[in-house]
């Protein structure tokens, strides 16, 4: 993987407990429609940066 410019995070629903990663766009989707498993309201609490390796 060649330079992204986008940031990544780990998504975890407060209701379903659901766990994925998602980009920029991705993360201002959820927190716009919340989440596409259950439809719970999310915030941006929900998000944790993914940790380099």
């Amino acid at each position: 993987m060649t330079g992204s410019a986008a940031n990544e995070y780990v998504f975890e629903c407060p209701q379903c407990e659901e766990q994925f990663e998602v980009n920029d766009g991705m993360r201002d989707a959820l927190l716009e429609r919340g989440c596409p498993v259950c439809t719970a309201s999310v915030s941006p609490t929900a998000f944790s940066p993914v940790s380099t390796r």
